[in-house]
């Protein structure tokens, strides 16, 4: 009744259950002795706004911090050396002052939150943090998305090469002052004419500008004509300009001619101080920067401008008319010849100046005449002043004045430059310029309190006794606002008082992060100090109390994070 299992079936099934024992033996053993990937490398991860993941000695996965990264970045992408000295702070901005002031003093928090560590970018467990964040006093001013320029036309002309040499970096730092910092124009407007370039190169550069957001016109120039020929005939481009916005709705109250590399670091004070010249009234404007941007003539001082010169509607139209800018004429006489040759700013003041009753106006930046006053005042980058212009930035100063300025579209525009006096371990932070510290001791002091020698200078207009009076002689055709007068701008000014040695950390790069943070990152490279051109950098050669930082053979590198 019952089929028998011949004994060969139940040696088949044993096999087949061997073998698969067997299977199962293998793909675990192969499982088990398979090599471990190799952790993710840290150069994954330098675009300092991201976090990547990597492995520890146990084998535990981690993420990598924001500040490992943007130092692996600075690295990398800077050629600083692996091993280096490393410092970082974050930094929250609090707007309870009314005021921005020369100095902001702090007391009660160090700079240095903890010491310079020695660090290897390369290491795997490398894992920095900015700890807490110190909080400083600021007063509250405009981003650059918070100011409208619609009433501002400007007007400049460079070339080609200028423009794209070093990743297109002037355009990018026109963008600062021309947008709104998100890409987008801020109603300003540009009239830009190419020197040496073809009809393909301009259309490149007039694509570019509008990829970052600037309203701009661009046009070819004469390859024929130098720089200050091509500033007079851009004197025609820009009244014609002026009567097409007009006409379109868009009608401008100031018209400014300017050097390809001026920057106009707080463009909204610089509005606010516009606004109080009468537009309808034929006005010319000089804004120059600083002590570069005056000269000294048979013992009178004087400016053209700084190659920042701005026009009311009124005063351009007239210019136009006048013989000394008008290409199409004859130069008969001998001053049509020579307003055509030297720098345009110069060549503009002797055509307004001889042709018209129109005196300039001036609104000093950095510097004014009435600074020499007292003996041994800084007055460059260092000292405290907010800026309306940079002029020769890159020239003067190896300044990256687009980076440095990326800090105003988190605390306002009147933070750029701003000093900080870290009192309780003898640091001063100049933001986005520099960081110093003054190990043998510093102090911060009011000019009107003594500190500094009276040189007995000031201002006299015109006075053709200037050398027995004691007063600075400036040019007769230069006129000075009160918000200028020698006691308006030294009311808050301090100074720096400090012996021994002085070490600078210069700005080296800053990015905005994802969430808005700004990174800043300031370094002290290895070899002899640098000085970069700023007059706080150069010391006399007879001075015995200060002394610069010596050589290194290591990159110092501090890292400030400023918190929206």
């Amino acid at each position: 009744m019952f089929r028998s299992i011949a004994p060969h079936g139940r040696v088949r099934t044993l096999q087949i259950l061997a073998s698969f024992l067997v299977f199962c033996i293998l793909l675990s053993t192969l499982r088990l002795y398979r090599r471990q990937p190799p952790p993710p490398s840290i150069y994954d991860y330098t675009d300092g706004k991201t976090r990547g993941a990597r492995q520890n000695e146990t084998g535990i996965t981690r993420p990598v911090s924001d500040e490992t990264s943007y130092l692996t970045y600075l690295v990398h992408e800077y050629d600083l050396l692996r091993q280096s000295t490393y410092l970082m702070r974050r930094i929250r901005p609090q707007y309870d002052s009314r005021t921005r002031n020369s100095m902001t003093e702090i007391s009660g928090s160090n700079f240095m939150a903890r010491d310079f560590q020695t660090i290897r970018a390369t290491d795997d467990w490398l894992d920095l943090d900015a700890g807490k964040p110190v909080t400083v006093s600021l007063a509250k001013s405009p981003t650059p998305d918070q100011v409208d320029a619609s009433a501002l036309l400007f007007g400049i002309s460079t070339s080609y090469d200028r423009l794209t040499y070093g990743n297109s970096s002037l355009i990018h730092d026109w963008a600062r002052w021309l947008t709104n910092g998100n890409g987008t124009s801020n109603g300003a407007n540009l009239v830009l004419t190419l020197h040496r370039a073809t009809s393909s190169e301009a259309n490149h550069i007039s694509s570019k500008l509008h990829e970052v957001g600037i309203d701009a016109v661009v046009h070819p120039a004469d390859d024929t004509q130098g720089s200050t020929a091509r500033y007079l005939d851009l004197v025609h481009l820009l009244n014609h300009r002026k009567d097409e916005l007009k006409n379109e709705g868009h009608e401008k109250k100031f018209l400014a001619l300017v050097d390809d590399d001026v920057f106009f670091p707080s463009l909204g004070k610089l509005l606010s101080r516009l606004s109080k010249y009468d537009a309808k009234k034929k006005l010319y404007i000089g804004l120059p920067s600083e002590r570069a941007d005056w000269t000294v003539e048979r013992n009178v001082t004087l400016t053209y401008g700084g190659g920042a010169v701005f026009f009311t509607p009124s005063m351009l139209t007239s210019l136009a008319q006048l013989p000394c800018v008008n290409s199409t004429a004859q130069p008969s006489s001998s001053s049509t010849t020579e307003t055509r040759t030297g720098q345009w700013d110069e060549a503009l003041y002797t055509c307004i100046t001889t042709q018209t009753d129109s005196k300039l106006h001036i609104i000093p930046s950095l510097y004014a005449p009435s600074d020499d006053s007292l003996a041994g005042l800084r007055t460059g980058y260092e000292s405290g002043v907010q800026p309306l212009t940079l002029h020769h930035y890159k020239h003067r100063h190896r300044f990256e004045a687009g980076k440095a300025h990326l800090v105003a579209s988190l605390c306002g525009e009147a933070c750029f430059l701003q000093r900080f006096f870290f009192r309780d371990d003898g640091w001063v932070l100049v933001n986005g310029h520099s960081v110093a510290q003054y190990p043998d001791g510093v102090d911060v002091l009011p000019v009107t309190g003594g500190s500094l020698r009276e040189s007995g200078a000031g201002i006299g207009v015109g006075d053709s006794k200037g050398g027995k009076s004691g007063k600075v002689r400036v040019d007769e055709h230069l006129v000075f606002d009160k918000e200028d007068s020698p006691e308006k701008r030294l009311e808050d000014r301090k100074v720096v008082s400090w012996a021994g040695t002085k070490r600078t950390w210069r700005l080296l790069d800053s990015q905005i992060g994802s969430n808005g943070e700004v990174w800043q990152a300031y370094v002290k490279r290895r070899g002899s100090p640098v000085t970069y051109g700023d007059e706080d950098d150069r010391l006399p050669e007879d001075d015995t109390v200060h002394t610069q930082d010596g050589p290194s053979d290591v990159d110092s590198i501090i890292v400030l994070i400023w918190e929206p």
